[in-house]
């Protein structure tokens, strides 16, 4: 039986990490959950079996025997209750992102190392099979060799819906960073791009606060008062990655895209090129390469049947949470000891990448990337 804890519980939590995890007969217990608001940690209790609730993560770390331990607080919060975690001996997955400095990120997996535990990091776009499928179409060889990516990393910003409780410190530097839309939106694309391409060796950024003011009224918290917010982080920008050998890579990460019509991400190849739709599932692919050609050129592609029936069976038909493919994967990690994509490896090395594209921000030149994925 996988004993399950909880770090936070917050929008997210509830509605992309909870949902199905407490299940006794799939051998998972949400043994306990932790926030430092006690009326929320135990509302999340009640909904969804938690046997324990704590309102110090310290506290829970000492007293519960935990297989595994989500840290899931706010954007800048994860570095020193990940390191309680793994203080512990517990096995940690941690909420992106891991850290904002490569210093830190090498403490963490320096830790991990030394308590022989593992620490998973979200984004697990890895873990999706579609990511994984055009992943193995780009290392096959069906676009020939990868010259540029583009990824559209960004939205109209978090007030525009009703995901979050309160989303005004996504617009605060003091509270969230400098640039909130690249550890919240652009992380997700430094993780797929990674792992599709590889080491980013190079990187630069532009960025600036093109929406001075936000309006915060979208939330259905009984009792909410709407109300306007000057914003001081950077809400608009993008990254530059270069990933050696002629191989360049466009990132935008914006709280400022409310509309748009393309792809998440673009691959282009001296032998084809390839866009996909993760939101959608959809993927289209054009190439001259032999296997893949196809005589009306772009057309559409499909997961592989086994991968789809695979997903069918697994799943039971139904669209599994962020928490249920984190505990299956390290299910699968721990049994069969294979080296994990979400790895903190990956983690520390995005953590970089951002760090020196703040840096790239301040002096306006490009930054040497130095950690290498193997």
């Amino acid at each position: 039986m996988l004993k399950i804890g909880v770090v936070g519980t917050g929008d997210v939590v509830r509605k992309l990490y909870l949902p199905g995890i407490h299940n006794p007969d799939a051998g998972v217990v949400l043994q306990a959950v932790c926030d430092i608001v006690r009326e929320r940690a135990e509302a999340v209790a009640r909904d969804f079996g938690a046997q324990k609730v704590y309102t110090d993560a310290a506290e829970m770390l000492e007293r519960e025997d935990l297989d595994l331990v989500f840290v899931l607080t706010p954007l800048l919060t994860h570095p020193p209750i990940v390191r309680q975690v793994l203080q512990s001996g517990k096995n940690c997955y941690s909420e992106k992102p891991l850290t904002l400095s490569r210093r830190e990120a090498d403490e963490l997996a320096e830790l991990a190392e030394l308590n022989k535990v593992l620490l998973l990091c979200a984004p697990i776009y890895p873990l999706l099979p579609t990511v994984q499928f055009i992943r193995n179409l780009i290392v096959n060889g069906a676009l020939g060799k990868v010259a540029f990516a583009r990824a559209h990393s960004s939205h109209g910003g978090p007030e525009r819906g009703t995901f979050h409780t309160d989303p005004g410190g996504y617009f605060l530097a003091e509270k969230s960073g400098p640039y909130v839309p690249l550890y919240d939106m652009g992380v997700y694309a430094l993780t797929l791009l990674t792992y599709v391409l590889g080491s980013v060796k190079r990187v630069f950024a532009m960025a600036g606060t093109a929406i001075p003011e936000r309006r915060i009224e979208k939330v259905t918290e009984p009792g909410f008062v709407p109300y306007t917010i000057r914003v001081t982080t950077r809400d608009n920008g993008f990254v530059l990655l270069d990933f050696g050998d002629g191989c360049l890579a466009a990132v935008d990460a914006s709280f400022c895209m409310r509309y748009n019509r393309v792809p998440s991400y673009e691959f282009y190849g001296s032998h084809g090129s390839l866009t996909a739709d993760l939101w959608q599932d959809e993927i289209w692919l054009v190439s001259d390469v032999e296997g893949y050609r196809r005589p009306e050129g772009w057309h559409r592609v499909e997961l592989p049947v086994e991968v789809k029936e695979r997903e069918r069976k697994l799943w039971s038909g139904q669209r599994p949470t962020i928490g249920l493919r984190v505990i299956e994967h390290f299910r699968h990690c721990v049994n069969t000891g294979e080296p994990s994509p979400i790895h903190v490896s990956r983690a520390r090395h995005v953590v970089e990448v951002m760090e020196k594209a703040l840096l790239a921000l301040e002096t306006g030149q490009v930054q040497e990337v130095e950690s290498r994925l193997e």
